[in-house]
């Protein structure tokens, strides 16, 4: 009889596993509590579904901040390259774009996620339980589910936890298993949201003016990280991939100070004398807001931006205005709300697991994703997270 292995969470982290013990010669059960497999990665894939990253190993490893020693092993031992001819095995051809970061080079997410449950379904040794809330764990190895009006026993010789973090709760990843572990004596970091938008104090006029409008090819600036990428104005705030890559950071800063002054370079390919020199040759008849748009491609949502934050006399002031074209300060008040954020912070400390993942004061209990205590931006490092640590905990299986 073949050991068996019950999976309780069906997003990447979870179907992978499910993956690579069913290659291994395990029989393997699947629950989630949703109504398919796979939502969040859905979602995620709506505006291209970013895989991986390209960049070299030193470098990526570098994007999980405190864990990054721990990261650069697992990622060394299933690497970016690994995960696309994963993809392959799929059916799924990949190819790296301008910015480094990788895509398929034809199929949707939809595709790609029924190419890989098809897969695992052609297994005789899969099992796969929809709607399916897990309502207890025991130490035993045995978990209470809920089916319906019903109560499901399961039971495995390894259990393997991927429940997902605690952002986007429509999809599933809504955290309560963090109260279940916590009465099993684990601990577990308390969630904050990672990859999310901030809020600031806009006026109202600048709130009826904007609605939500993007800003492509922005520096942005906070303590010593500098970033560039696109960000969204939106009636509450800032958010986008160039904020989210510094978002754990600022989100810091808000809590232990109550704000954050995030400073924007909105022509970060111009010298602060190039801007200045291109504002000093407005024509008479030309606005100000004309000769913006003409002469350096300052367009009317970063025109607003620029009046919501500089008072009048600074704005007109040509070496005041360049200045802030360059270092534009803007507030930070509050984070998203976290079922908002792309991703979270927190979940299970590093410390109650072994090097498998296997959490120590539950044996043969293994946890795997984002249910770990790791943060990490957009731009497919989260991903290829999920699936290197559930490649590191198969191996310890």
């Amino acid at each position: 009889m073949k050991n068996k292995v019950v999976i309780v969470g069906a997003g990447p982290a979870g179907l992978y596993s499910s993956y690579l013990l069913l290659k291994k010669g395990y029989r393997v059960e699947l629950y989630d509590q949703s109504t398919a497999c796979g939502k969040k990665f859905l979602v995620a894939g709506n505006g291209g579904l970013n895989l991986t990253h390209s960049e070299e190993l030193t470098s990526f490893s570098t994007r999980y901040g405190k864990d990054q020693d721990l990261f650069s092993e697992i990622i060394g031992e299933f690497t970016p390259q690994d995960l696309r001819d994963f993809c392959l095995e799929l059916g799924v051809e990949t190819f790296v774009g301008s910015s480094g970061r990788v895509f398929p080079k034809e199929l949707k997410a939809a595709q790609i996620l029924k190419n890989w449950i098809d897969h695992l379904k052609a297994s005789e040794d899969f099992e796969l339980f929809l709607r399916h809330e897990l309502i207890e764990l025991h130490p035993s190895k045995e978990l209470t589910f809920k089916f319906k009006e019903e109560v499901v026993q399961a039971i495995g010789d390894v259990v393997v936890l991927a429940m997902g973090g605690a952002s986007w709760k429509r999809t599933g990843s809504d955290g309560k298993w963090k109260a279940q572990l916590e009465k099993l004596g684990v601990e577990v970091k308390p969630f904050l949201p990672m990859n999310c938008g901030f809020e600031c104090d806009w006026s109202e006029h600048f709130i009826s003016t904007v609605d939500r409008a993007p800003i492509k090819n922005v520096g942005i600036k906070f303590q010593d990280r500098v970033h560039r990428g696109e960000i969204m104005i939106t009636p509450f705030g800032i958010e986008g991939g160039g904020i989210y890559a510094v978002s754990n950071i600022i989100r810091d800063n808000i809590i232990e100070f109550g704000h954050a002054t995030v400073s924007l370079d909105l022509k970060p390919d111009l010298s602060l004398e190039q801007v200045l020199s291109k504002l000093k040759n407005k024509k008479a008849k030309d606005s100000l807001s004309n000769h913006l748009r003409k002469s350096l491609g300052i367009g009317k949502v970063e025109n607003t931006l620029l009046k919501e934050i500089l008072p009048k006399d600074a704005y007109t002031d040509l070496s005041t205005l360049a200045q802030a074209i360059k270092d534009l300060k803007v507030d930070f008040k509050r984070t998203r709300p976290i079922e908002e954020a792309i991703s979270t912070s927190g979940g299970i400390a590093f410390n109650e697991l072994d090097q498998h993942f296997q959490i120590k004061k539950l044996a043969g209990f293994y946890a795997v994703g984002e249910m770990l205590d790791f943060e990490a931006p957009t731009g497919g490092y989260l991903l290829q997270g999920c699936f290197s640590t559930a490649a590191r905990m198969v191996r310890g299986i």
